[in-house]
């Protein structure tokens, strides 16, 4: 009993070390909120929320994204350790971190509101043993006590990561690379899952088909925003 109380015992997402918190006293100072940012792309904007250029030029599809976070510090290796380790643990420790943004957007979203996580291609998910967008708005969630995510998208082909490619790339990389799932029926509004965020490029493709198939409104949600590159 002493073993299995010591291997699973809460620990800090980012470094390991036992702790209650999503992330240890140590790793939490590096936690940056997001602050003032683009209320449709959540690109931070400075001083103050105000629509950013690109928003003007080419809004995304979806209505709006929201991230609490930015993407860096200790929260980034958090995120890592969950995507490229197999710490899988990590989904249900940062939880918390999340969960109240996640609740806020179905609520905004409308009645009947779900939420579908932005999925992984099969070789990939099969590669890492897990899918972690899966994994991160199940234990949200659960966190916030909301129904469980719905599996409404599936990728249609792999492409490379999107973290791998310039901003100007990112749009074509995704071109057709969701479908609803064969035989499924939404009429509901959507709040989409993602890990991070950066252009809006993977929301945006997601988004596409959902709306397609009449979808009345889809909203985004990550759990950290990068900022474009």
């Amino acid at each position: 009993m002493a073993l299995a109380a010591w291997i699973f015992a809460p620990q800090c997402a980012a470094c390991g070390t036992p702790t209650d918190a999503p992330l240890c006293p140590t790793c939490a100072v590096s936690l940056a909120e997001l602050g003032p940012a683009c209320p449709r792309c959540a690109e931070p904007t400075g001083p103050r929320a105000l629509v950013c250029a690109r928003c003007i030029r080419a809004p995304l599809p979806l209505e709006r994204i929201a991230a609490p976070w930015r993407f860096g510090g200790e929260l980034a290796s958090a995120i890592r350790r969950l995507k490229f380790t197999g710490a899988s643990h990590v989904a249900r420790a940062v939880a918390p971190l999340w969960a109240p943004v996640l609740a806020a957007a179905l609520f905004e979203a409308g009645p009947g509101a779900i939420v579908v996580p932005v999925p992984l291609h099969w070789r990939r998910r099969f590669m890492r043993g897990y899918d972690h967008a899966w994994l991160l708005a199940l234990h949200a969630c659960a966190a916030a006590g909301i129904a469980p995510p719905v599996a409404a998208l599936r990728r249609t082909r792999a492409a490379p990561p999107q973290s791998t490619l310039p901003a100007a790339e990112r749009r074509a990389n995704l071109r057709g690379a969701f479908a609803l799932r064969r035989g499924l029926t939404l009429t509901a509004p959507v709040v989409l899952v993602d890990d991070v965020v950066t252009t809006g490029a993977t929301l945006a493709a997601a988004a596409r088909p959902l709306l397609a198939a009449g979808v009345p409104r889809v909203l985004g949600v990550a759990l950290a925003r990068s900022a474009d590159g």
